[in-house]
């Protein structure tokens, strides 16, 4: 009897003709062949067989990524909206209206930079870590509302956000590893077991310089 494998991942064909008699029969990798496969005699060609990881490829991702972090993101925009409103002589509703609109764009061009143009320019971003070319853009974005005094006047302000839309861009750009197709297991838990309590420290950090730059003006 012989049981098609189609983009079977970790099977192997002698272990399961030894344990239950079965050939296996190794498939295309996309599902879009298929057809094309069955219709040739279950041949697979070089084509069927190569994995791509195109442009188009990392893009389709971006909206999964969206949809996986819809909930962080309404809550996290709804506190430093809320939070803005803080300064030396108490609350403020007009000022939680202002530089908390200013918040949910900056942390929205943090989002963008880290779950679609770091995937869109990976292949031409420096470094092999995917948290490092996450932290890379991130930065990127940064000096660029900066330049256009979007991340506030104050240097202490100024920084907070380096700290946030970096550690932000790094972490989101770190989940495409499982992704890719030049990554491996112990890679990507390697390169997790240094990069995650770097954002975390990154974004503490950054998140405690941005509620103290609200009381004091550096």
């Amino acid at each position: 009897m012989i049981v098609p494998q189609l983009g079977a991942v970790g099977v192997s064909a002698h272990e399961v003709k030894k344990n239950i008699g079965f050939s296996v029969i190794y498939g295309p990798v996309r599902a879009e062949d298929i057809h094309d496969f069955m219709e040739a005699g279950m041949k697979a060609t070089k084509e069927m067989r190569t994995v791509k990881f195109s442009t188009w490829d990392r893009l389709k991702l971006i909206p999964v990524e969206l949809a996986n972090g819809k909930k962080y993101l309404i809550l996290v925009p709804a506190i430093f909206l809320i939070l803005s409103g803080l300064n030396r002589k108490g609350y403020s509703v007009a000022l939680a209206y202002h530089d908390g609109l200013r918040s949910v764009f900056i942390l929205f061009i943090a989002y963008v930079t880290g779950c679609g143009i770091t995937p869109a320019l990976l292949p031409w971003i420096p470094f092999r870590r995917f948290a490092l070319k996450g932290l890379l853009t991130g930065w990127l974005a940064a000096i660029i509302l900066a330049y256009f005094h979007v991340l506030g006047n104050s240097s202490i302000e100024i920084i907070s956000w380096f700290l946030m839309i970096g550690s932000l861009s790094s972490f989101l750009a770190m989940t495409f590893t499982g992704t890719s197709t030049f990554t491996s297991l112990s890679g990507v838990q390697k390169e997790m077991k240094t990069a995650v309590p770097a954002q975390i420290g990154m974004a503490g950090l950054g998140i405690i310089a941005w509620i103290v730059s609200k009381f004091i003006a550096l």
